[in-house]
């Protein structure tokens, strides 16, 4: 949703439904990584502060993914 206007991005997703979503602005790391590494206050707000670069990295892996995939539509 960052990379767009948001005017355009709610005309796009109004309609959706899909309860499947993963947000992974707020989850990628804290899934992934090893609560020890939370602990420490310093690398806490790191990885706070990286783990929304990892996501739109992780999101522009995904649309790479699906434009070389046939069974997706290129405009998806």
């Amino acid at each position: 949703d960052k990379k767009e206007l948001d005017e355009l991005y709610l005309l796009k997703h109004k309609h959706d439904d899909d309860m499947d979503f993963v947000n992974y602005e707020n989850q990628l790391f804290d899934k992934t990584l090893s609560p020890y590494l939370y602990q420490n206050d310093i690398m806490n707000s790191f990885l706070k502060k990286l783990q929304s670069l990892y996501s739109i990295v992780f999101d522009q892996i995904n649309i790479a993914k699906n434009f070389r995939n046939i069974m997706v539509d290129k405009y998806y």
